[in-house]
């Protein structure tokens, strides 16, 4: 086939309206085949031109006047200097042929998207609720008032009774004995009823997509959404876990609480106030923890492993202390003697890290965000080893953890069933959403030892 021949062909679309008379009267097999091998080279040069048209527009190498004329050329300069700069964008024998014209199929995802290879990467990794560990959990049959019940009382040693002790009668007829008596614990201390409760509550989030959007969604997009619920459901409870034992000014002042004398004090036996994360503060919690009485000034023996609670500012600290193989402490406790000691510094074997597992609250410096976010931390007994945890968290039985669900599709073709891709009748979404139901509150902060870590 002649040079000439392949002229008037601006398109692969002409050639199917010929007949095969036609066809076997302007050329031989031979040269048909040779003609659609041009045709196909110069509509790869025609994808590849325009690509590199939008590309160079998009970094501001090209002004996008020039992008509109090769869509639709109405100016012949226009013309000119695309041709010179994109050889083979739309110029065929002189003639000028616009980017609409000439549009196929292997075109258009060229030409309809900013670049030619595209990728969709996945939402960041979903951490675990790191601070569970610091609540007890208690399974909650219904929604309604949990009520926690706590009585002093009826634990201090026994008494040396003299020899005629039946002749004495040390309380009147029908009355306790005094040194037994029974109390409300000592956070109850508004009335004879009082008590501990929590209510819990009903936690949603939702989502719709349409199906419009599901259509268009061609990297899969939307194929995560339950995932990025469940993500959502686990920080709920995270979120809400930090909420119990923090507010926006510091510590929880009912957690923190006078009462129980559980933060790092000399008041409550440290050598310091509120001393920094490091060995000396370390051992300063653990001394104030040691030195916890119950409401009858008795020692309290706390059971379990303890953990050590810091925010993403002392993970580093907390993770080095952990891995240290020998601490420099100056004060360990006690009376200093003539010699100085233990007022003096001491190089000694990382034990007070023994047994002590840190836990990072990333929510920490979210919820609290006063001057000490980046600063406090805290000493705590497991509480699922206590008899009085510090702070307890309700779920409802089943709700454990994010329960997932989708509405039922309601739209369906004529004559056929229900099309799930439609989702609803009148508005065409799918919608979703996760549920939880929790509940908490403090209990008894003599498990806890809280340091705002600023010296003060």
């Amino acid at each position: 086939m002649r040079e000439m021949d392949i002229a008037p062909f601006q398109g692969a679309g002409q050639l199917q309206s010929w007949n095969s008379q036609e066809i076997d009267d302007r050329m031989s097999i031979d040269g048909f085949a040779r003609m659609r091998e041009a045709m196909t080279a110069a509509r790869q040069r025609r994808v590849l031109e325009a690509a590199r048209l939008i590309t160079d527009v998009k970094g501001g190498r090209t002004d996008p006047y020039f992008l509109k004329q090769a869509w639709r050329p109405t100016e012949q300069h226009a013309v000119t200097y695309l041709n010179e700069k994109y050889p083979g964008l739309f110029m065929m024998n002189g003639r000028r042929i616009g980017l609409l014209e000439t549009m196929s199929y292997s075109d258009f995802s060229a030409l309809t998207v900013d670049i030619l290879d595209r990728t969709l990467y996945g939402y960041y990794t979903d951490a675990p609720v790191t601070n569970l560990p610091l609540v007890k959990t208690h399974p909650l049959r219904d929604f309604r008032l949990r009520a926690i019940y706590e009585m002093d009382g009826a634990v201090t040693p026994f008494s040396r009774m003299p020899n005629d002790f039946p002749s004495l009668v040390p309380h009147g007829a029908g009355e306790p004995p005094t040194e037994r008596s029974m109390q409300q614990a000592a956070r109850e201390v508004e009335g004879s009823t009082q008590r501990v409760t929590y209510q819990p509550q009903l936690y949603q989030g939702m989502m719709s997509v349409n199906w419009r959007a599901l259509v268009n969604d061609d990297l899969g997009i939307f194929n995560d959404l339950t995932q990025r619920l469940a993500i959502s459901g686990r920080r709920t409870i995270a979120s809400f876990i930090t909420g119990l034992y923090a507010y926006s000014g510091g510590w929880s002042t009912t957690l923190a609480a006078a009462v129980f004398a559980n933060t790092v004090t000399t008041a409550n036996g440290a050598s310091t106030n509120n001393p920094p994360l490091s060995f000396q503060g370390l051992l300063d919690a653990i001394t104030v923890l040691a030195k916890q009485l119950d409401l009858d000034g008795q020692p309290i023996v706390f059971n379990g492993s303890l953990y050590l609670l810091v925010g993403p500012a002392l993970k580093t600290t907390a993770e080095s202390m952990a891995r240290a193989v020998q601490a420099d402490i100056s004060v360990g406790g006690g009376t200093t003697n003539a010699q100085g000691f233990p007022s003096q510094r001491l190089r000694i074997p990382n034990w007070p890290m023994t047994g002590i597992s840190p836990i990072e609250d990333k929510y920490l410096p979210l919820i609290c965000t006063g001057a000490m976010k980046n600063t406090m931390w805290a000493l705590v007994y497991d509480p699922n080893a206590q008899n009085r945890p510090g702070i307890e968290l309700g779920q409802l039985r089943g709700f454990e953890t994010p329960q997932l669900y989708q509405k039922v599709p309601n739209t369906m073709r004529v004559g056929g069933g229900v099309d799930p891709m439609m989702g609803d009748f009148f508005t065409m979404n799918q919608d979703f959403k996760g549920l939880l139901v929790l509940g908490g509150t403090q209990v008894d902060g003599r498990s806890w030892a809280l340091s705002t870590g600023q010296g003060s």
